[in-house]
């Protein structure tokens, strides 16, 4: 699994450059400029009105990295998985290989994304916390997504469906909507 992911020069390029340019057009556009008496174009951190958007920005990001990582990592693999049944090998040894794998892959585009974007928004001391909600995330939008991979036969009908999963999670979320103004009835 891993040499397969290593072999595939575009495959490492997008996956690797999506975070990091993901978090300089995020950072750069959340970084709100409030100004000081002494510098109108001074950049105070404690103003940052887009701070709170940007990390949910970034969790969203997580979620959607994660999911589409891992969409098609079974889905591709169902004639070695049915040789794999038919020989006796360990299913759980082939879920552990690709789930090391989509860990590892997703620990370094969150390292790497919130690197970058606390570097643009001067964000300090908070590396390792927001590595571990983004990461956490993400490792859950991949198991999320081997799951869809495995119960669907076709890469359309996922890449359908996980709108259907994410939209809700970013509406139940309480930030775009208040939970007090959701729909009663």
């Amino acid at each position: 699994n891993i040499r397969a992911k290593l072999t595939n020069r575009q495959y490492l390029l997008i996956t690797f450059l999506e975070a990091p340019i993901l978090a300089i057009i995020l950072g750069y556009f959340s970084k709100y400029i409030s100004g000081t008496d002494a510098d109108p174009d001074a950049y105070v951190f404690a103003e940052n009105i887009n701070l709170a958007a940007y990390i949910f920005m970034a969790v969203t990001v997580a979620l959607f990295f994660g999911m589409t990582l891992s969409a098609e990592e079974i889905i591709k693999d169902r004639k070695i998985l049915k040789r794999e049944k038919f020989l006796h090998l360990s299913k759980f040894s082939y879920l552990n290989s690709k789930i090391f794998v989509l860990f590892i892959i997703s620990a370094v585009q969150t390292i790497s994304f919130i690197l970058v974007g606390n570097l643009i928004l001067e964000i300090q001391g908070m590396t390792l916390t927001y590595w571990l909600v983004l990461f956490s995330t993400a490792a859950f939008a991949n198991i999320l997504g081997l799951n869809i991979s495995a119960a669907f036969d076709s890469v359309v009908t996922i890449y359908i469906v996980i709108p259907f999963i994410l939209v809700p999670q970013l509406l139940f979320s309480g930030v775009i909507v208040d939970f007090t103004k959701l729909h009663k009835d």
